[in-house]
């Protein structure tokens, strides 16, 4: 936790709770919980105390998903930019770059995020604009390792981002890549489910855990086969990823890409750019 991780979660809190409660007081009462919560664990990873947040704001309003019609309006959206990303595809020299771009790109889709500006009814007008952005990264390192691992475990992010996320694992297969995803075993944020992945997507799907990013203890038998196995790359899209997973990611040494936009200055920080850079990190 940065000192600028506490005012984001809380601000997160109360987006969350204009969506989901009708009163003040129980917007309150709600962020009052998260607080006493967050004095009595100061430190730890954002990712791990933005969980808890989910978890006081869906207990308190009695709903398993509060972000259903966000996602719903957020996978429409992106379906309608589809085009867009595959006529960049397509136009591209390099398609690995312009499949990394796709996939950092469509990592702007994120609510709440303090600082980080998105909205589902203006992303089209910058989606395009967001492509040809400045990427950070060793691409070079990125084309050695899709050449090299035959097997990827992509574990996704957001809803409306998995449907570039799809587009993309779909120009894998074609590269003559066997791809598994990994996505949340249930509601958390604006995440996407492995439930959800499998309505839209014959790949095969496993679950990862129901918290922000991917932690050891959460994440389940078969993923976590495939997270270690040494013959499988792991391609892991967002900062809830890289937060999480940064804690264990020397395990994975040599065969971890983290793919996703700096939306906040600690993780911005963390890999040395400016905040809202796109971002290809090798591990």
């Amino acid at each position: 936790m940065a000192s600028n991780c506490y005012p984001c979660i809380l601000d997160r809190a109360k987006f969350e709770s204009d969506l989901v409660f009708q009163t003040d007081a129980e917007k309150k009462a709600a962020v009052e919980e998260l607080l006493d919560f967050m004095a009595s664990h100061k430190g730890g990873v954002p990712a791990l105390v933005g969980t808890q947040r989910e978890l006081i704001i869906k207990r308190r309003c009695g709903r398993s998903d509060p972000y259903e019609e966000l996602k719903k309006e957020s996978n429409l959206v992106a379906t309608g930019l589809l085009p867009v990303a595959g006529h960049f595809f397509e136009e591209s020299d390099n398609k690995i770059e312009a499949m990394v771009r796709i996939a950092a790109a469509a990592n702007s889709m994120e609510f709440g995020v303090k600082g980080h500006d998105y909205d589902n009814s203006t992303f089209g007008l910058v989606f395009a604009t967001i492509l040809h952005e400045k990427l950070e990264g060793d691409l070079e390192e990125v084309e050695r390792r899709l050449k090299h691992f035959e097997n990827i475990f992509y574990l996704t992010d957001n809803t409306g981002e998995i449907i570039f996320d799809l587009f993309v694992i779909e120009k894998l297969g074609e590269m003559g890549k066997t791809v598994v995803i990994g996505s949340k075993s249930e509601p958390i944020l604006n995440d996407v489910t492995a439930e959800e992945v499998r309505s839209m997507s014959s790949n095969p799907v496993l679950p990862t855990g129901a918290v922000v990013g991917t932690t050891l203890e959460d994440i389940g038998p078969e993923a976590s086969k495939l997270l270690f196995d040494p013959d499988w790359l792991v391609i892991a899209k967002g900062m809830g990823n890289f937060e999480t997973m940064s804690e264990f990611d020397e395990m994975l040494k040599g065969r971890l890409i983290y793919v996703f936009r700096a939306k906040c200055e600690p993780v911005a920080m963390k890999i040395g750019v400016p905040r809202g850079t796109l971002v290809v990190e090798s591990i």
